[in-house]
């Protein structure tokens, strides 16, 4: 497999994590049998358990929506992520260390090192977070303490959001980080610690000042965003962490693994400024709030939230800066065809203020009556242009199509087109015009003009769906066919050795382009080879990169077969039968195309001996 990671180390993570326990913390399971656990899909609903865990073999299958897997897939299923973040969420549940691997660095020592610093920095910031932590709780009437009750924040919300306070002393984090075994350097690098250039001096970073912990999408604790508790604070209210080798600012949202179950459950995502405003949305209910780690909103960070949702409501100030701060957030939006919304809070405030004096209820109302973005744009252009007059109403026009310009789907934009036609109230036809000036010859201007009625609907560019697989689409007596021997193949090492001879490349062959006989061919290969014990684990490994519920499926289901050796002999009769009707079924369609004799006659020739 190609994922940059060594395949001991997936197999190390893989064994050491249970899928059984892994699957349980989620959904509840019951044991159905020696080695089978059943339980409600987590994957859709459903009343009657139709999803499978077989524990011997690692993998589970749902027999309702199709979906299976590993432990790999499961976590990529149910988080929404890729297999690198996948890989990572279980090597942190299980306590495994991934070596870091480069292109250009031949030395795995070297990888390895590189791994051990970044785990290094992982622990001094788990560690420090739980020292932060401790200090607020044990210091009620502190500053930060007292922060919190103004805010109406109670002790089970710091808890779960992970809040703390730096003690008010330069090198209380310095002396206690070293008290942990931490070098100095490590300290340094992690931001906890700084040094003053001038002298050396060594202080802390977050000195005296509200904590909030920062994590990964896997969860870590990488960083943190620290408040200042003064009236006029010299470093400016809120600092982070500065850019380490685990903290990068661009690529991290707060509660992000807080907010993408219901992130994908709702198709939606809530943007904030800060971390306060997200925690009043959690709170509110709607715990699909972020923010961005007290920088510009970046591409990087919207298409995290991409992989969750394709719908973003933003819920920024409504000062100019605010307004500033939405419109370039739509700009990078748009082109990942993300559906945008504004949410306007009532009276100026911010989201954690509206929490406080109105409740849940009014976070919901406001969230419901959140506006399209392109109505916040045209709401905003009579502050900069005079749209009483024809220059103005251009000016405003040509603004608008900038923001079009960014829109890649050519459903969208047409919509969008409209909209804005009478937003601005001018024609559709004088706005494309003003588009097709803006782009300055970028595209075509036809790609943004609607297909006239009397145009063809066939000249229009379809849609095309993927192929359910790549190869050719099996017939059902074939696929059962397939389906048995690969059973057979799994349950005995002897019958895939026995399917390797038949299926010897001269006579025989398996079609790779076909999962089933894949997955067919790879646990053959693994009999010849001595490591038919592995053949499960192989197709684990086959459906990470190419998942195909049959194959989840005969590795859950586990038939049982009465007379194994003459169900071999059956399902390999029934191959060839079926293979040889599909041949001669080829054989003569060429021949009703063929107008050759010399060509006609060879296929005869084939057809005959067919039979």
């Amino acid at each position: 497999m190609a994922f940059g990671v060594s395949k001991d180390v997936i197999e190390e993570i893989r064994s050491r994590c249970d899928i059984v326990d892994l699957i349980g913390s989620v959904v509840p399971l019951k044991r159905s049998g020696t080695n089978t656990y059943k339980g409600l899909c987590p994957f859709h609903q459903e009343k009657t358990p139709s999803f499978h865990v077989d524990a011997a073999r690692q993998m589970y299958h749902c027999f309702g929506c199709g979906k299976g897997g590993d432990v790999f897939r499961f976590c990529m299923e149910r988080e929404n992520v890729g297999f690198s973040d996948a890989l990572h969420m279980l090597a942190a549940r299980v306590g495994v260390v991934i070596p870091e691997n480069s292109g250009s660095d031949a030395d795995p020592a070297a990888g390895r090192r590189r791994a051990d610093a970044r785990e290094r920095l992982y622990r001094i910031n788990e560690d420090l977070c739980c020292f932060f932590e401790r200090t607020l709780q044990s210091n009620p009437d502190s500053p930060a303490a007292r922060y919190l009750a103004g805010r109406g924040i109670p002790r089970e919300v710091a808890g779960r959001f992970r809040i703390g306070a730096a003690p008010d002393d330069w090198t209380a984090c310095l002396r206690y980080g070293r008290s942990l075994g931490y070098t100095d350097e490590e300290l340094v690098v992690s931001g906890i610690v700084r040094r003053k250039e001038e002298t050396g001096r060594l202080f802390d970073h977050f000195k005296g000042r509200l904590t909030f912990a920062i994590t990964n999408e896997q969860g870590r604790v990488v960083g943190f965003s620290a408040r200042s508790l003064e009236a006029k604070p010299v470093a400016g209210k809120y600092i982070n962490t500065p850019e380490s080798p685990v903290f990068k600012k661009g690529n991290l949202l707060y509660a992000l693994p807080l907010a993408r179950k219901m992130m994908v459950e709702r198709n939606m995502a809530i943007l904030c400024e800060g971390q306060l405003d997200a925690i009043a949305f959690h709170r509110a209910g709607l715990e699909c709030a972020v923010a961005p780690q007290g920088t510009g909103f970046t591409e990087g960070q919207a298409r995290i939230l991409k992989r969750y949702a394709s719908r973003v409501y933003l819920a920024f100030d409504a000062d100019s800066a605010g307004q500033k701060a939405i419109l370039r957030a739509v700009e990078i939006l748009l082109p990942l065809s993300m559906e945008v919304r504004v949410i306007r809070i009532p009276g100026g405030k911010d989201p954690d203020e509206l929490f406080r004096n109105g409740g849940a209820a009014a976070v919901v109302a406001a969230v419901d009556a959140a506006v399209p973005w392109l109505e916040v744009l045209a709401g905003s252009l009579p502050e900069r242009y005079d749209m009483n007059s024809p220059a103005g109403r251009g000016q405003a026009a040509a603004e608008v199509a900038g923001y079009l310009l960014k829109v890649t789907n050519q459903v969208e934009l047409e919509l969008y087109i409209r909209q804005a036609a009478t937003l601005l109230q001018v024609s559709e036809e004088a706005f494309y015009s003003e588009l097709r000036l803006v782009q300055s010859g970028a595209r075509r201007a036809e790609a943004f003009r609607p297909a006239r009625e009397s145009e063809e609907v066939s000249s229009r560019p379809q849609a095309s769906g993927r192929d359910v697989a790549a190869g050719k689409t099996l017939s059902p007596g074939l696929s059962a066919a397939l389906l048995t021997l690969l059973e057979l193949a799994l349950l005995s090492e002897d019958a895939a050795r026995r399917l390797g001879e038949i299926f010897d490349g001269e006579n025989e062959t398996l079609d790779e382009s076909n999962p089933v006989e894949k997955a067919l061919n790879v646990v053959i290969g693994a009999a010849l080879n001595g490591e038919h014990e592995h053949a499960a684990s192989l197709l684990a490994d086959l459906q990470l990169e190419e998942p195909a519920p049959e194959i989840s499926r005969v590795l859950v289901e586990r038939r049982e077969f009465a007379d194994p050796e003459k169900a071999l002999r059956d399902a390999v009769a029934q191959l060839h039968r079926e293979r040889s009707r599909e041949s001669r079924a080829e054989l003569m369609r060429r021949l009703r195309g063929s107008a050759d004799p010399a060509e006609r006659m060879e296929i005869l020739k084939a057809i005959s001996k067919l039979r």
